[in-house]
């Protein structure tokens, strides 16, 4: 944000601002007023600085408590959404035992009617085994991006919230 002679705005807005603040200090000391007078126009000026300062701090303090609660809100929402992720992974877990047990008792049972009847069930218990773990991973993956997008949500929502706040303040600073 610099312009042609390499002037940058922020600097000019905090040279208007100190210019400004110098200029009104020059005036009030200036001024055909006597000690009286100026003192109580400076004690008002003073009351006005603080009476702002105040509703800044209040400001700043509800916004503090706005990002809290959406910080809580989306925790909460991130510990959900890992519960989820835990019971997916524990049903899967379970049936992944099941398909294997059933397997297990199918090629025992199997290997006693001959060889070869014992090869292709293994083959077909291995077969649904990757079958199984595949679906397992792909119900995971599923979760866990899910989660990652809750993430990325929650921390864009806190970005946005702060820089408001931030470019609110400034904007009061200019006032």
């Amino acid at each position: 944000m610099s312009g042609k002679d390499g002037i940058n705005v922020k600097d000019f807005l905090i040279g208007g601002l100190i210019g400004g603040i110098v200029g009104s200090v020059t005036a009030l000391l200036l001024a055909p007023k006597s000690g009286k007078e100026l003192r109580g126009d400076l004690h008002e000026q003073v009351d006005v600085m603080k009476e702002k300062g105040a509703q800044w701090k209040d400001v700043a303090y509800e916004k503090g408590i706005e990002i809290g609660n959406v910080a809580k809100d989306k925790k909460a929402a991130l510990v959900d959404s890992a519960s989820e992720f835990v019971g997916v992974v524990k049903d899967k877990s379970g049936q992944l035992y099941e398909t294997v047990s059933k397997q297990t008792k199918s090629v025992k049972e199997t290997a006693s009617a001959g060889f070869e009847a014992t090869k292709q069930a293994a083959q077909k218990a291995g077969e649904t085994f990757k079958s199984e773990a595949k679906d397992a991973r792909d119900d995971v993956k599923q979760v866990a991006d899910k989660s990652k997008e809750e993430v990325k949500e929650a921390s864009e929502t806190a970005k946005n919230k702060t820089e408001k706040i931030v470019h609110d303040a400034k904007k009061e600073l200019k006032k």
